[in-house]
């Protein structure tokens, strides 16, 4: 049976140094850098197709080209149809449209504007549902279609109760603009003793009352695409940008995520899983404990044998499982 590929969007702002560096920006950090516009096919947590801008560049036109490059690479013999998952710094009608155009359905965060919080406020009581490992969350449906989106779009809503004392004095904070204009001015006038943080999901995916719950965790998830940046970071070279060419950088990104790719990939080969539970270890920690070994290469009656230091090893493992896999036909 086919299975219905994830392909999440993101993008992730890669430091540099230097004032010859070309083809970079000033984010909105104050942080000089390129921004890695990345294409991931979530399941199997492989990077399907990358772009490097600068890091004030706006990801969204060319969201809809990034993901007919992504789509291409994907396997179709055991792929179904698609779904596009996005944060709110992709909410843009065309990559919707790009989708659709494509055979795949679409989830997308969307920018919380007053049609959005007016199709919350219309929202019945009886409607709200218990979110999936999310305590004190709940989730509805609203037919909330912004301007110019594809036929069929709707709106999930997830919100939050949260206590007055969790709210923080700093008007800056994120977590004050998930709350309802009007709900957080009656909040800080003492009025109420909590309010509710909301998050609005446009998508086309057809769903029944009981199948929002499932979507709404499925699309937090998202989260998995950012694993695929923290590990390049933390274990693949790609804290920095080394060079002042544009071609080079990018020829840096593909090696920092295809370690990482390399490192899922060598891991579900051969069952690995980190030491704290199941999941994928760390490439540093993968680095540490398969690559980094003391070792000796002999050669006995015409062969060539390996000789490790004495104790548990972990490459002996892996070894034996790759030897153990079936030939390829």
């Amino acid at each position: 049976m086919l299975r219905d590929p994830t392909i999440d969007l993101d993008s992730s702002d890669i430091e540099v140094f230097g004032s010859t560096k070309q083809g970079v920006g000033w984010n909105y950090a104050g942080m000089r850098s390129g921004r890695v516009h990345l294409a991931s096919w979530a399941q199997a947590e492989l990077p399907l197709a990358m772009d490097l801008m600068a890091g004030n560049d706006d990801v969204r036109p060319h969201a809809g080209e990034l993901l007919r490059r992504a789509l291409k690479v994907l396997p179709t013999q055991v792929c179904g149809r698609p779904r596009v998952r996005a944060d709110a710094g992709y909410f843009d009608a065309a990559l919707a449209h790009a989708a659709v155009e494509a055979d795949c359905d679409f989830a997308i965060a969307a920018k919380r504007n007053p049609a959005a919080w007016r199709a919350f406020s219309a929202i019945p009581d009886d409607a709200w549902q218990d979110a999936r490992d999310m305590p004190g969350a709940q989730v509805a449906a609203c037919d909330y279609a912004p301007a110019g989106w594809p036929e069929g779009t709707y709106t999930i809503v997830r919100r939050v109760k949260i206590g007055i004392d969790k709210l923080s004095a700093d008007p800056r904070s994120r977590r004050r603009r998930t709350v309802q204009p009007d709900q957080l001015t009656l909040a800080l006038e003492g009025d109420l003793d909590h309010v509710w943080a909301v998050s609005f999901i446009v998508t086309n995916i057809p769903a029944n009352h009981h199948d929002l719950v499932g979507l709404e965790a499925w699309f937090r998830n998202h989260t998995s695409i950012e694993e695929r940046f923290r590990e390049g970071k933390l274990g693949a070279g790609l804290n920095h940008l080394p060079s002042a060419d544009p071609a080079g950088n990018s020829l840096w990104v593909w090696a920092g995520l295809l370690a990482g790719a390399l490192s899922v990939m060598l891991q579900a080969l051969t069952g690995l899983t980190s030491r704290v539970g199941a999941g994928r270890m760390r490439i540093a920690t993968l680095r540490h404990q398969l690559l980094t070994l003391p070792g000796r290469l002999t050669t006995h009656a015409r062969s060539l044998v390996l000789r490790l230091q004495p104790g548990q090893q972990l490459l002996a493992r892996v070894l034996a499982r790759l030897r153990a896999l079936p030939l390829p036909t």
